[in-house]
Order: structure tokens, then C-alpha cells, then sequence
């Protein structure tokens, strides 16, 4: 789904800057699709688009051409409410102590090698890198976001993403940063690396996602400063940083923290 709206951008859109999420996924093999990606508004037929069409998006297309916004204010307030309501029922004693049982039955073996090299990253060699080139070729500037996944997610998704996801997610990370290093207005960033952040529970809203507006400001500001930039130069030093905090992860969650104290 990601190559089919990389792939329309680097053939049709005028961007001067595209903002890319590298993110666990693309450990994935380069034929999975997103469920409910509508992948039938992309082929040659017209009468497929029809399926899209309803009252509720002619109103919008409508206000897009009459330049107002492309959203209504309660989508931004719906998912603002949803996501508080998802860190809520995360901030709880009972889910930091089910976390911490996960993370003990699998600290033996979370650091266990995945087998796989360079060339194992499919999506990212045969889709995502050659989309990048031909956005350079174009005179685009690519910054490419690495997201935070907190510690304790390297522990929780074993089971049912990999049971080396921790090897697999790092190393796919190296492969890209050193895959995209010589290329010109291309820059990647990441942040996980820093345990007061990526160890720090009270950051999230589930142990994949951060739900800290001051650190996800900081993040966006980054690429205007250079904050935080990962290069082939330091990949491996920031690899082995993770590594190391992960294998020895003892939950932290300053939110419960402070509650305690208040």
C-alpha cells in the first residue's frame, strides 16, 4: 500500500518535501497490504473509483476546491479524545505489572539473532529506497522519521509479530540509514535510543505509540534544527544502544510516578 502511494507521488506530485514513517512494517515482505488499504482507486479502472463516492465525500471535495480545509473539526477532536482515552486506560498499575511479566518470560531470548541480512529487506530495497532516488532525481527534499517504540514493545509484540522482532526491527534500520547515507537532500531521524524516552512508559499511549505532546512537538521541530539525525556514521553505535537498553529494561513510568507522589 505504502509502494503504490510512493510510487503515484514520485510520478505525479510537485512536493518539495515528503515526510516518510520508517517503521516496524517494513520488516514485512514487500506483497502484504494494510487491510482495508483501497488499493482499487489506483488500477486503470474508472468505474472502480465509483465505490468512493457518497454524499459525505462530494461535501468534502467540495471544500477542497473551494479551498477550505480537507477535514471537519471533529475528526481532529474525535481521534484527540480516542488517543486520551487510549493513554488513560494504559496509565494503569494493572497494565505496567501484565507488562512486566511479559518482559521477564522473554528477556532470555528477546536479543535472539533473526538470521536475516541486508538482503532480506525486500520492501525495503526493491520499493522503498528506489522511491527515494527517484524523489532526489526530482529535486526533493525526503526526511525520513523512525518512530519511538518504547522498550517494553519489543517484549510485547514477540508474539504475535516475531519472535526476533527486536534483531529484525534494528537491523532493518541499519540497513536502510547505510542503503540512503550518500544520497543528497535525503536525512533520517530517530529518538528511541535515549531510555529517558523509549523507557519512560509514561511517554505512551500503548507500548507502540507515543502519546507525549511535548516529545512529539520536539520530534517535528527536529527537522527544522537537525536534532537527533541518524547517520551510517553512528547507526551502529545507536543499534547497540538499544540493544543494550532493551535486553536489560527494568519498567519505568513516570506517570504513575508523580501520581503516586501527588
Amino acid at each position: 500500500d505504502r509502494d503504490i502511494v510512493l510510487d503515484q507521488l514520485a510520478i505525479n506530485a510537485q512536493a518539495k518535501r515528503i515526510i516518510i514513517t520508517f517503521d516496524w512494517m517494513y520488516i514485512l515482505d514487500p506483497e502484504k497490504m494494510r487491510q482495508g488499504f483501497p488499493e482499487y482507486l489506483y488500477d486503470e479502472e474508472i468505474s472502480d473509483d465509483i465505490r468512493m463516492v457518497d454524499l459525505k465525500s462530494l461535501r468534502r471535495t467540495w471544500k477542497v476546491l473551494l479551498g477550505e480545509t480537507s477535514y471537519e473539526a471533529q475528526d481532529d477532536e474525535g481521534y484527540a479524545k480516542f488517543t486520551e482515552r487510549q493513554y488513560r486506560s494504559f496509565q494503569m498499575p494493572a497494565q505496567m505489572a501484565e507488562l512486566q511479566a511479559v518482559i521477564e518470560e522473554y528477556r532470555p531470548v528477546v536479543d535472539a539473532p533473526s538470521g536475516r541480512t541486508c538482503a532480506s529487506f525486500s520492501a525495503v530495497n526493491e520499493q522503498l529506497v528506489p522511491r527515494i532516488r527517484k524523489f532526489v532525481e526530482k529535486g526533493v527534499q525526503v526526511d525520513v522519521i523512525i518512530p519511538i517504540l518504547s522498550y517494553a514493545n519489543y517484549y510485547f509484540r514477540m508474539s504475535d509479530i516475531s519472535a526476533t522482532l527486536l534483531d529484525e526491527v534494528l537491523l532493518s534500520r541499519r540497513c536502510f540509514v547505510q542503503s540512503i547515507d550518500t544520497l543528497r537532500n535525503v536525512r533520517v531521524f530517530a529518538w528511541d535510543d535515549d531510555p529517558r524516552i523509549a523507557g519512560d512508559l509514561g511517554n505512551f499511549r500503548d507500548p507502540g505509540h507515543v502519546y507525549n505532546p511535548g516529545l512529539l512537538r520536539r520530534t517535528l521541530t527536529s527537522l527544522s534544527t537537525g536534532e537527533n539525525r541518524l547517520t551510517a556514521a553512528d547507526v551502529e553505535a545507536y543499534e547497540r544502544r538499544i540493544r543494550t537498553e532493551v535486553k536489560s529494561y527494568r519498567l519505568r513510568n513516570s506517570y504513575l510516578e508523580r501520581t503516586a507522589r501527588n
